[in-house]
């Protein structure tokens, strides 16, 4: 079910939550990915949202959930 949930989610937009869920900061998944830090809130923001989650652990444990954290 996890795994469905993030499929609905945009290539960059599961790269940023794979990171989130690996324990990232903004600020270190902005240097990860080359992005500026407020285009990665944006993509939290996104995220949350089209994932009727309410913060970042919700995220990080449906990341792990979906199999997208691998270490």
């Amino acid at each position: 079910a996890a795994r469905a949930r993030v499929e609905t989610l945009t290539d960059r937009e599961r790269d940023v939550l794979a990171l989130l869920g690996a324990g990232l900061s903004n600020a270190q998944i902005a240097r990860r990915l080359g992005l500026v830090e407020g285009t990665v809130k944006g993509h939290v923001s996104a995220i949350l949202t089209r994932l009727d989650l309410s913060n970042r652990v919700q995220a990080a444990v449906l990341a792990h959930e979906a199999g997208l954290v691998t270490a």
